[in-house]
């Protein structure tokens, strides 16, 4: 028999549906002999408990939610790697949508989490350029949630980085190489860890008495194929006229760059240095980069989250944890003497 269900051991057993329930569900006050008859019927035609189904009568469906904005970029991998294990431990499931960069997608998978009932929510929501009243109205309805980032005027439990600090960081290395035609790769406009990182960028020009030069600066970049456009771009111009170095919004269009300007026949580092963000695994080049523990980051939501599921004080006060990036110098980055 597939599908069985407790109405139909309750008919097997000769018992109530209540009796079965009760002790598939271990709740006190049967006999020990009535245990064994429902427990050894349930084994002999292979019952198999419906967590959606259970999830109706009891107060827990064991599953959350995680919206990510692109699924196939290594940094939500990461993020989405230490929310399960943490899931795992609490013996719960993880439902992931990717929004991929879609406000209108973001909406709708959050909406279709709560349909599914979820116990929770991880949501790295668009920040920038966009309404935010789905995130209130998700506050107003009680289910738990963290945020990957913060919302002005929501409290909530969240994860920051500090996007500015690891831009001025790499801003200043690349600065201390002796470099003084910088550009940037902007990500896309909904995104705030962009605007940060640009305006750490702009701010560390400024403090060494450089210029910032429009024709460095390029924006809304989401995608490796997106920087190798960049890079064969920057190859076909006279050399005194392009950048000796570029900073990019993230490491998957900083290998993109490297690879069109390569393609070109420009040699990174010597023709141009090259630096991107996050350290994501697998890089194909020995990247300059900042990186930015995203795998403890998902973990810490998972740990928010669950604390918020299981805290029966629904008034207890909301932690936002900011974790710090590091540079890391590898070898895309030559010293400049002109």
């Amino acid at each position: 028999m597939s599908d069985i269900s407790i109405a139909d051991l309750a008919r097997l057993t000769g018992l109530a549906k209540s009796t079965v329930s009760g002790v598939l569900n271990n709740k006190p006050g049967f006999s020990e002999k009535t245990r064994r008859k429902v427990l050894a019927a349930a084994a002999q035609y292979g019952y198999v408990p419906n967590e959606i189904a259970r999830g109706l009568t009891s107060k827990w469906t064991k599953t959350i939610g995680l919206v990510i904005k692109d699924i196939t970029n290594p940094f939500y991998s990461r993020i989405t790697k230490g929310v399960q294990e943490i899931a795992g431990e609490h013996g719960y499931t993880v439902f992931l949508c990717s929004s991929g960069e879609q406000h209108e997608a973001e909406i709708a998978q959050i909406q279709a989490m709560i349909a599914r009932r979820v116990d929770g929510l991880i949501i790295a929501p668009l920040l920038e350029d966009v309404p935010l009243g789905h995130l209130h109205d998700l506050k107003r309805k009680g289910l738990p949630f963290a945020l990957l980032g913060s919302v002005p005027g929501l409290a909530c439990d969240c994860v920051t980085f500090d996007d500015y600090g690891g831009g001025r960081a790499v801003t200043a290395y690349v600065i201390g190489q002796g470099h003084t035609r910088i550009g940037f790769v902007a990500g896309l406009k909904t995104s705030r860890a962009s605007k940060l990182r640009l305006a750490a960028f702009k701010d560390q020009l400024l403090e060494h008495g450089l210029t910032l030069d429009s024709r460095y600066m390029f924006s809304e970049a989401a995608s490796f194929q997106d920087g190798v456009r960049i890079g064969e771009h920057l190859a076909q111009q006279p050399a005194s006229e392009r950048p000796t170095a570029l900073i990019c919004f993230d490491d998957v269009i900083a290998m993109g760059v490297i690879r069109g300007a390569q393609n070109c026949g420009l040699n990174v580092p010597d023709d141009l240095s090259v630096t991107g963000f996050d350290d994501i695994d697998l890089m194909a080049v020995p990247l300059t980069t900042v990186s930015v523990p995203t795998y403890e980051a998902g973990k810490t939501l998972a740990r928010l989250l669950f604390e918020r599921i299981f805290d029966e004080e629904a008034g207890s006060e909301y932690r936002q944890v900011n974790f710090e990036e590091r540079l890391v110098i590898r070898e895309t980055v030559a010293a400049r003497k002109d």
